[in-house]
């Protein structure tokens, strides 16, 4: 019986990258919670709403995870999923995920561990990033699911750019009249000497 209980006790011992993150958030007198032998659970008051995250370890990988921060509402819609696609695209180290119902968002960051151990420079930097874009994005998420505005030439920030598609006016503006040559001016032309 002593060598099946001294079995359990090291398989509940906390993973080491886990000490390690543990140690990260104690030297920045982060309160925590440890939920299990390889994840601990934080929350985070950002600007916008106040964050629960979880960061885990799963297959070489530590997990960065907001999970289920948008619930109860009707995510598979284009201009949702559109401004999702946007966002992964600006910021490679992001991913989205929607529910299997298509009603709760998540948000992910990982870093590949495999032989190596996170360093604080890399923790720091996951951290910020799962942070500052699920804040930064919020509101726009926000906008985009309770006034069903569509999509265009907008900042992942929030930030309200008018879209060239809202005034078909600026498109010619932006097109180049392929009939009219242009003039050239003595300005533009090279001058070799």
């Amino acid at each position: 019986m002593t060598s099946n209980k001294n079995k359990n006790k090291e398989a509940l011992q906390t993973l080491p990258e886990i000490e390690k993150v543990i140690g990260f958030l104690e030297h920045d007198k982060i309160r925590y919670h440890q939920l299990a032998h390889d994840a601990v659970e934080l929350f985070m008051q950002a600007k916008n709403l106040t964050i629960q995250l979880i960061i885990y370890s799963h297959n070489s990988h530590l997990i960065f995870r907001v999970p289920g921060y948008i619930r109860n509402v009707e995510l598979n819609r284009l201009e949702i999923l559109s401004y999702l696609m946007q966002i992964m695209s600006e910021v490679l180290d992001i991913r989205f995920e929607v529910s299997p119902d298509g009603r709760s968002l998540s948000a992910c960051c990982q870093h590949i561990l495999e032989d190596g151990e996170i360093t604080r420079a890399q923790f720091d930097l996951a951290m910020m990033i799962i942070l500052h874009v699920v804040d930064d994005t919020y509101p726009r998420l926000m906008q985009l699911l309770y006034t069903g505005d569509k999509p265009g030439a907008t900042e992942f920030a929030g930030d309200n750019f008018e879209s060239v598609t809202d005034n078909p006016s600026q498109v010619s503006d932006l097109v180049e009249d392929e009939d009219e040559p242009e003039e050239e001016s003595e300005e533009d032309e090279i001058k070799i000497n």
